[in-house]
């Protein structure tokens, strides 16, 4: 699929790929803007209701403190009051006296619940198992020997054991510490607050007083009025001790950090977590008293209710410049891509036969530059078809002078053929034999015309060469080959010892006492040919030899033609050419090599590939 959409987009138009990668660009540019804006815009406004949230739970903190810091207050007044200061000797009610202690400490309790109409209930535990209560409906006394009231086996009774208090904690009902059974609304729910008695004669209790939880959840939530968010209320273990599920009171609430120092991720025991997290933003708010927090759900629908009407109009506003986009990028890229198109309508132009048409100049540079650069291409098109046709016409005009030049070869081959008859019958051997030799020389050049041959034709080009030159010379040469016949057919350039035959031929021993030879041997090694011309001419003197061998050594460009005038006097061109024939053909590790003593000859050692016909 990817592909297919690749190759599709490959194939468009110029215009078209413009305007798509201009829009492809312009929508990347703004989803980013726009992506940023919301996420910048989100999470500052969650700052700010996190900030907002703290500040008024701040203020909510005070409203609960005074209540509960009042109520330890009241705890303090009862444990210096006359009834708890003293040592209380409890241990039946047997006598009117007793009777009345225990109805005074109802009416001293009554009264302290009047005075604070969110105190409940207040009780004492004796460590001795007198229990002594009072609530707006009911009191209770009771002798608790064996210590089996529920109270004797609470958190609360171990905390105020460790601390002495004042200890809040929450989850207990009515009916815990009056017993019986009791309608929802008659079953009070408390938060707690209890305080360590220890009396003068080391008789020591506890007092624990009872707020109703409906009123302490007035102060930090109102459960009556339509307000966003949900509120929990911890004790210094972090149970649940207020809520308006009443189903969590008493049940752990786990919280772990997550941005920030308030932000937290809540776990509860009952309900979807995931979903819970997800939805709302949730702060944690620690109070510095008590050992009391406070868990702030914040509802995410009603915290980007504006987020979302921003968001729509984010999309609207994205809408309407991807238009002004496209509209703005169809007028400025016809206008840019009018110059390229006239060009390409040009080229077709050009292409389907009409040469050395012009285009008017572009107002833009760079445009300009092409159409004068397609203007002059088109003006030297037609300028080289121009001289095509004429080069056409001297080949034509060549090869007509070709076929009329092939009657001189005919001639010169036929008027030597007559001297050399005429030769014969006057009995001149040797002029025959001369023309014939003569030739024999003059057919390669007119009749193979390839750069190579092989090893056998070069050699009989020798022996033609020689037998002309014994002539001219008039002092016979002897000359012999000891060639190995496998290598006879191997090809090599054509003349490349005729050179080497001559300079030997010329450097010979001019004196008479002296019979002048040449060996020509040749032999195959590895893949190379080595071919060696001997001479027992005059030889090379050490200095020019040095020189020479330097030159044939060097790897100069070969397909530079040789300067005769740069030569050392006395190194002649033959050679050097020759080497250098070599080389072009074969390589640098081919070539040329000279070795010579001066009066004892001269010998040259020629190294090439071996090549045969047909390879």
């Amino acid at each position: 699929m990817f592909r297919l959409l690749k190759d599709k987009a490959i194939s468009l138009k110029l215009k078209s790929k413009l305007i798509l990668s201009f829009m492809l660009t312009s929508v990347f540019i703004l989803l980013l803007f726009a992506l940023f804006f919301y996420r910048y815009t989100s999470t500052t406004l969650l700052q700010q209701s996190e900030k907002a949230t703290l500040s008024s739970l701040s203020q909510l903190e005070v409203n609960l403190t005074t209540v509960l810091n009042t109520v330890n207050t009241v705890s303090r007044n009862i444990l210096v009051s006359s009834y708890f200061s003293e040592e209380m000797k409890l241990d039946q009610i047997n006598s009117p006296d007793d009777v009345q202690f225990v109805n005074d400490v109802y009416d001293y309790f009554s009264e302290m619940m009047t005075s604070y109409d969110y105190i409940h209930s207040i009780l004492y535990y004796g460590d001795d198992g007198v229990i002594i209560g009072s609530s707006d409906n009911k009191n209770y006394f009771n002798f608790d020997r064996n210590l089996s009231n529920f109270f004797y086996r609470t958190p609360l009774k171990k905390d105020l054991e460790e601390n002495g208090g004042p200890v809040v904690c929450g989850s207990l009902r009515y009916s815990d510490f009056f017993g019986g059974t009791y309608s929802g609304k008659m079953d009070t729910r408390y938060i707690t607050l209890g305080r360590r008695l220890q009396t003068i004669g080391q008789t020591s209790g506890y007092v624990v007083i009872n707020i109703r939880e409906s009123y302490l959840r007035s102060l930090y939530h109102d459960d009556k009025k339509n307000v966003s968010g949900e509120s929990l209320l911890l004790d210094a273990h972090s149970l649940v001790i207020s809520s308006e599920n009443k189903k969590l009171i008493g049940t752990k609430a786990l919280t772990s950090p997550l941005d920030t120092d308030n932000t937290v991720h809540l776990t509860l025991s009952l309900g979807d977590n995931d979903l819970l997290n997800k939805n709302n933003q949730i702060i944690y708010y620690p109070y510095e008293h008590y050992g009391l927090s406070i868990i702030y759900e914040m509802p995410y629908d009603i915290l980007f209710e504006n987020i979302h009407q921003l968001k729509v109009l984010l999309i609207t506003l994205l809408a309407v410049f991807l238009v002004l986009a496209l509209i703005i990028s169809l007028f400025w890229i016809y206008a840019i891509t009018k110059p390229l198109n006239s060009l390409i309508a040009a080229m077709k132009t050009m292409g389907s036969g009409q040469i050395g048409i012009k285009m008017e100049a572009a107002e833009a540079s760079d445009f300009k530059f092409l159409t004068d650069q397609f203007n002059q291409m088109s003006q030297n098109i037609r300028h080289l078809i121009d001289e095509n046709e004429t080069i056409q016409e001297e080949r034509h005009e060549l090869a007509v002078q070709n076929l009329q030049n092939q009657l001189s070869p005919h001639f010169l081959y036929n008027t030597l053929n007559t001297i050399k008859w005429m030769a014969i019958v006057s009995k001149a051997t040797n002029v025959a034999d001369c023309v014939t030799a003569l030739g024999n020389l003059l057919q390669p050049l007119f009749r193979n015309t390839k750069t190579t041959w092989p090893l056998q034709d070069e050699l009989n080009y020798l022996k033609n060469y020689l037998c002309i030159m014994n002539y001219r010379t008039g002092t016979p040469i002897d000359f012999s080959s000891e060639i190995d016949p496998s290598i006879l057919p191997c090809l090599m350039p054509k003349f490349i010892l005729q050179p080497l035959l001559e300079n030997a031929i010329s450097h010979q021993n001019p004196s008479p006492e002296v019979k002048n030879a040449i060996t020509l041997t040749g032999y195959r090694k590895d893949n190379i040919i080595v071919l060696v011309l001997k001479d027992n001419g005059l030889g090379i003197a050490p200095d020019r030899l040095r020189i020479l061998q330097e030159l044939l050594a060097s790897n100069e460009d070969c397909t530079k033609p040789l300067d005769r005038a740069s030569l050392p006097q006395g190194i002649g061109i033959g050679i050097l050419n020759t080497n250098r024939r070599i080389k072009l053909q074969y390589g640098n590790a081919c070539g040329l090599t000279v070795t010579s003593k001066e009066g004892s000859g001269t010998s040259l050692t020629l190294t090439l590939v071996n090549v045969t016909e047909g390879m």
